[in-house]
């Protein structure tokens, strides 16, 4: 399995527009983060996570010009508004993508995509072309690849992460309930959310996170979805063995 983080950011990215503080002045590439999502590969299967503002930026970035299907874990924004740059890789392989996501995800997706819906501008293949799976919090497969939902809490939504083989990936959770934990036993590698050091509403800040990673105890853990709050060398220097700042552009292999 090959994991990319092909984005490390919260909702507005780094460096935020017009900010002067030491993060968003950085000289290091990896304080430089574009909104979260991870491209993952196994089996011969192409999956990405999260289709971000960025896409367009990040596919090209990482050399990635091939998708089989995307797993959303939620509808906001950031998650969401590069799915319509999907059309490139229907229209250069001539295929339909799959999408996964649970029903207010998916639902909401077909609002804000409306026009992807339309039948003639389907025919002219002239918007995202996607296949909608609508999934429960119980595993399913994709072309034999078993992926298993983790459904947590952003804020007071119900929101998914999802684990594949011993990879997890879980952004903009503010709780993970006892159930969900169990099924985050026994990782080679966790990728989850840490926003920032102050406390927030609806996300992990890094002290939460730190916490839930030394008690599940993953191989290894990356923090992920990532303010300008916390600069990647030091806030790096302050974690505890095996638990560190993702970035972008992180390659992976399991």
């Amino acid at each position: 399995m090959k994991i990319i983080l092909v984005g490390s950011g919260t909702s507005q990215g780094v460096p935020n527009i017009g900010c002067k503080c030491e993060t968003c002045l950085s000289d290091n590439p990896k304080d430089k983060r574009l909104r979260a999502s991870a491209y993952v590969e196994t089996g011969g299967l192409k999956i990405l996570i999260d289709t971000s503002i960025d896409f367009r930026q990040q596919m090209l970035r990482a050399n990635i010009s091939d998708l089989d299907a995307v797993l959303f874990t939620h509808h906001h924004v950031d998650h969401i508004l590069g799915m319509d740059d999907l059309r490139q890789i229907n229209q250069r392989h001539r295929k339909y993508i799959d999408i996964y996501g649970n029903k207010l995800t998916l639902d909401e997706i077909k609002i804000s995509f409306r026009y992807a819906l339309d039948e003639e501008l389907k025919s002219y293949w002239a918007v995202p072309l996607v296949n909608f799976h609508y999934t429960e919090n119980k595993a399913f497969k994709i072309r034999g690849i078993e992926v298993l939902p983790v459904e947590v809490y952003h804020g007071k939504i119900k929101i998914y992460g999802y684990r594949i083989g011993n990879l997890a990936y879980i952004t903009d959770a503010s709780k993970i309930p006892d159930r969900e934990m169990e099924k985050l036993e026994g990782l080679d590698v966790l990728i989850l959310n840490a926003l920032r050091r102050a406390p927030h509403p609806t996300h992990f800040n890094l002290e939460q996170a730190t916490e839930i990673a030394l008690r599940l105890k993953a191989r290894k853990t990356y923090f992920t979805h990532i303010t300008h709050d916390m600069m990647h060398d030091k806030i790096n220097s302050e974690l505890p063995e095996n638990i560190e700042l993702g970035y972008d552009g992180l390659t992976i292999e399991i």
